[in-house]
């Protein structure tokens, strides 16, 4: 009876411990020189729901309406959930992230963003969330898709 309580205790601890694996799995930790980290414009972006330059840290985003503003129209933070390069060398990433000042404070999204192989080329797509959930990330980078973005390496 002992034993049999015993292996039914083992077995009630490792299951407990299934969802803190699973979750470990996902994490990326991003190196010092990550591709995505630079300045980034895209001067053809016209109004309030793009923005026309993108300075991105491992601390987040600094994101400005026009490449000649100063004053960031609003400050994300985020993190690299996944990240891999496909068969033709383009680098892709999921990434969840909240705006931390400016407009839109307090938005939670996800996005799934491309680089391109030579990393001079950013297409991401995002939602907007509740809560962040790894089954809510876009499954695709389309242009025809409403929170689809496109920029410019600056700094290379």
């Amino acid at each position: 009876m002992k034993g049999q309580i015993l292996i039914l205790s083992a077995a009630v601890i490792l299951l407990s411990l299934i969802p803190f694996g699973a979750i470990a799995q996902g994490k990326y930790v991003p190196k010092a020189n990550e591709e995505l980290y630079g300045t980034w414009i895209n001067d053809k972006s016209i109004n309030d729901q793009h923005i026309q330059k993108q300075i991105s840290t491992s601390d987040g985003d600094k994101c400005y309406l026009e490449v000649s503003d100063s004053v960031s129209f609003f400050e994300d933070e985020w993190q690299i959930y996944s990240k891999w390069t496909d068969s033709e060398g383009n680098i892709w990433y999921k990434i969840f992230g909240t705006v931390k000042a400016g407009a839109y404070e307090g938005t939670k999204w996800q996005e799934l963003a491309k680089l391109s192989k030579s990393s001079t080329v950013w297409e991401y797509v995002y939602t907007i969330v509740y809560e962040f959930d790894p089954n809510l990330y876009p499954t695709k980078v389309d242009p025809k898709e409403g929170y689809y973005r496109i920029l410019y390496r600056a700094d290379k």
